[in-house]
C-alpha cells in the first residue's frame, strides 16, 4: 500500500520502533512517498470554481510528495502517455457534473488506469471528484474523517468474534419494520438486538433523515450502552435507482424513500411531509450492492445529492444494475475494508478488489461465473479524493480476519528480497467462492519494482502475479485450508525502480538514525503497553501509530501541558516495526518510510 497517507500528511515527529531501539528519521516533505496526479479538462480548468478544486488538490498533496496537473481537451485518454511517464500512485479525476462526469467517463477512467504500463492490472488508486457545483467538490476534498459510527440502514449487523468491523454501529434489517441491531462501543464486537426500532418508528426513512442531519445520535438502550456522535458512514442496502433509494426490501412496503434532486437529498416518508437532508458533518455514502446509485448521468441523481446537502466526502456505487457476479465489487470491497478495519481506505479496498476480479478472470478458480464478474469491473465507481485522510477506526490485527506483512531486506547485485506473509487470525480459511473475493491475497507493493527482474525464492501457494506495484497470489487451491493462527509465505527478489519511498541500509538499519528525546515505551510481555511523551511544547497533538504495511494501530488526540503523558497502546507487538507521528501546529514537518531489514515487522 502507498505510504503517503500514513505519515506524510502530518506535521510531526516520526519515530520508527524496532525490537532493539527507537529511531528518529528526519526527511523533508518533498522526499515523501507518493506521486499524486490531478486530471482535469482544459474547459473545466478555465472555470474558476473547478480550477480552485484542481489547484487545491495539487497544493494539498504537494505536502505528501510529488503532485502534477494533467489536462485534456476532447477525452481523458489523451493523458495516457503523460500519466504513464509520471507513474502516479494516486489519480484524482476532476469532472464537471453530467457533461463530463457520466457513465462512459467512468468506463474510460477504469481502462485508462489499467493501461499505464505493459501489464493488464491497475496502475494507480483513483477517484472521481465531482459535485452538482464546484463548491461541493471543494468541500469534499478539504475534509478528513475517522469513521467511528456506521449506519447499516437496510442491513443487519453480525457478531463475528474476534473481528470488529466498526467502533459502533446500528443496523435495521431490510425486510423488517422492527428488528434493530446495536453495536455499542467497548463491547468487543458483540451485537445486541431488539425487536423494536428507536422511537418505535416503523418508517426508517424518518429515522435515517433525522440521523443524517444530527450532530450526534444520542441513542441509549438501558443496561446495554449508548451510541453518541454523528453518523460517519451510511451503508444503504435495500434497492436503488439513479435518484432514489428504497429502504424496505424486496417490496417497498409501508416505508418511504430517500430521493435526490438538484444536488439535494430528502427523505420521502410513506406518509407525511418530505424531510430536507442537510447533513452538518462529513460522511461516506457506501451503496455497497445497490443498483444504479453511483450513476452520474443526470443532475438529479443520488451522487450529486450526496456530495451536496448529504455532505459526502466519499461515495461508492454501481453505475448499472447490480446482480449475480457483483460479489467482487460489492461484498469483496466491503469485506476487505471492514474485516481489517483501518488497514485499507475505501478507495484502496476498491482498487484491490477490482484487480482481484481481473485476476479471477485471468486465473479462474471455477467458483464464479467470470463473464458476469467482468461486467462490474468497469461499472462501479469511487467518488472522492483517493488519498484523502478518510479511514475506519482500527482495533488492530487481533480484531481483524487476517493479517499480512511485507518485509524487505537488501540482497546482492542491487536486488531486494521481499517476504510476504499471510496469517489467518479469526478462523480457518477454506478455498471457495468466499475466499476468492474476500480473502485471496492482493497487496499494493510499498515500492515500485522492475517485474522483469522478479526471481521466485519460495512459494507456499500456487499461481502468483507480481507487477511493478501489485502482488496477487492464489494462496489456496481446491480443497485446501489455512488453519486459524497459521501462515503462508511468498518470497521473491527484484530490483526496485522507485526508491523515493524508502532507504534500506546494507546492515538492515535505517540511515540517519538518532535517539529520540522525550519518547519512550513501556513493555508488558510481547506488547508495547504505553507510549510516554515528555519535553514537548504544551499544546494539543494527534498521536498516530502505523506499521510498515500501512495499517493504523492507534490514533489519539492528546493534550500536553508540559508534563509527561502516557498513552496506552495495547496493540503493538514486539518484535515489530512501527511509525509514530505526533502532529501539532508548532511542530516542524518530518517524514520518512523505512524498512529495517528482517526485523519481522507486524
Amino acid at each position: 500500500m502507498s505510504f503517503c497517507r500514513l505519515v506524510a500528511q502530518f506535521r510531526g515527529i516520526v519515530v520508527v520502533l524496532s525490537v532493539l531501539t527507537v529511531f528518529l528519521i528526519e526527511v523533508k516533505a518533498r522526499n515523501a512517498a507518493c506521486n499524486y496526479a490531478v486530471v482535469i479538462s482544459d474547459a473545466a480548468y478555465k472555470e474558476n470554481g473547478w480550477k480552485i478544486v484542481a489547484d487545491s488538490l495539487v497544493k494539498k498533496h504537494s505536502r505528501n510528495g510529488s503532485t502534477k496537473l494533467f489536462t485534456w481537451q476532447s477525452g481523458v485518454a489523451e493523458t495516457k502517455t503523460a500519466l504513464a511517464e509520471y507513474k502516479p500512485d494516486y489519480v484524482a479525476f476532476i469532472a464537471r457534473p453530467v457533461s463530463e462526469c457520466k457513465s462512459s467517463f467512468i468506463v474510460n477512467v477504469h481502462r485508462l488506469c489499467r493501461a499505464l504500463d505493459a501489464d493488464p492490472y491497475g496502475d494507480a488508486v483513483w477517484g472521481i471528484i465531482t459535485g452538482a457545483k464546484a463548491e461541493d467538490a471543494l468541500r469534499a476534498i478539504s475534509e478528513s474523517l475517522l469513521v467511528k459510527t456506521v449506519l447499516s440502514a437496510s442491513g443487519n449487523l453480525s457478531y463475528e468474534p474476534p473481528i470488529q468491523r466498526f467502533y459502533q454501529a446500528l443496523g435495521m434489517t431490510c425486510d423488517s419494520y422492527t428488528k434493530t441491531d446495536y453495536l455499542f462501543p467497548g463491547k468487543m464486537g458483540i451485537v445486541y438486538t431488539e425487536d423494536k426500532r428507536p422511537e418505535n418508528q416503523k418508517d426508517r426513512i424518518k429515522l435515517v433523515s433525522k440521523w443524517l442531519n444530527a450532530q450526534s445520535l444520542d441513542l441509549s438502550v438501558e443496561g446495554h450502552g449508548i451510541l453518541s456522535g454523528p453518523v460517519d458512514c451510511i451503508i444503504t442496502g435495500g434497492h436503488g435507482n439513479v435518484n432514489l433509494w428504497q429502504c424496505h426490501y424486496p417490496d417497498a412496503g409501508t416505508e418511504g424513500y430517500m430521493r435526490s434532486s438538484g444536488g439535494k437529498l430528502m427523505g420521502a416518508p410513506y406518509s407525511g411531509s418530505s424531510i430536507e437532508i442537510n447533513a452538518k458533518t462529513p460522511k461516506i455514502y457506501w451503496c455497497a450492492s445497490n443498483c444504479l446509485m453511483g450513476n452520474p448521468d443526470k443532475k438529479d441523481n443520488i451522487v450529486y445529492g450526496a456530495f451536496g446537502s448529504g455532505h459526502a466526502v466519499q461515495m461508492f456505487g454501481f453505475v448499472n444494475n447490480a446482480s449475480a457476479g457483483d460479489e467482487f465489487m460489492a461484498w469483496g470491497v466491503y469485506d476487505r475494508v471492514t474485516k481489517r478495519a483501518g488497514k485499507l481506505t475505501l478507495p484502496q479496498g476498491y482498487f484491490l478488489s477490482n484487480n482481484n476480479a481481473l485476476f479471477e478472470i485471468r486465473n479462474s478458480g471455477k467458483q464464479i461465473n467470470t463473464r458476469m464478474v467482468e461486467i462490474y469491473m468497469d461499472s462501479t465507481v469511487f467518488y472522492g479524493d483517493p488519498a484523502g485522510d478518510v479511514h475506519f477506526y482500527s482495533f488492530g490485527d487481533t480484531a481483524h480476519a487476517f493479517k499480512t506483512d511485507i518485509t524487505m531486506s537488501q540482497g546482492n547485485n542491487g536486488m531486494t528480497d521481499f517476504t510476504y506473509t499471510y496469517t489467518m487470525v479469526a478462523h480457518d480459511l477454506e478455498f471457495g467462492e468466499g475466499y476468492s473475493y474476500q480473502f485471496r491475497p492482493i497487496e499494493l507493493l510499498p515500492v515500485r519494482i522492475d517485474p522483469s527482474t522478479v526471481e521466485l525464492i519460495s512459494n507456499d501457494g500456487s499461481k502468483y502475479e507480481i507487477t511493478d506495484n501489485l502482488l496477487v497470489w492464489q494462496m489456496l487451491s481446491s480443497e485446501e485450508k489455512l488453519l486459524k493462527g497459521k501462515s503462508k509465505t511468498l518470497k521473491w527478489r527484484a530490483k526496485i525502480t522507485d526508491d523515493k519511498k524508502t532507504k534500506i541500509a546494507e546492515n538492515g538499519i535505517p540511515e540517519n538514525k538518532k535517539d529520540v528525546p522525550g519518547i519512550r515505551f513501556t513493555r508488558s510481555g510481547n506488547r508495547i503497553q504505553s507510549i510516554v511523551a515528555n519535553n514537548l511544547p504544551a499544546g494539543r497533538y494527534v498521536l498516530q501509530v502505523n506499521d510498515i504495511s500501512g495499517r493504523v494501530h492507534l490514533k489519539k488526540e492528546i493534550e500536553f501541558t508540559g508534563n509527561s503523558i502516557s498513552v496506552p497502546s495495547g496493540v503493538l507487538h514486539i518484535p515489530g516495526v512501527y511509525c509514530l507521528s505526533i502532529r501539532g501546529k508548532n511542530v516542524e514537518y518530518i517524514n520518512s518510510k523505512i524498512y529495517p531489514g528482517n526485523s519481522g515487522g507486524r
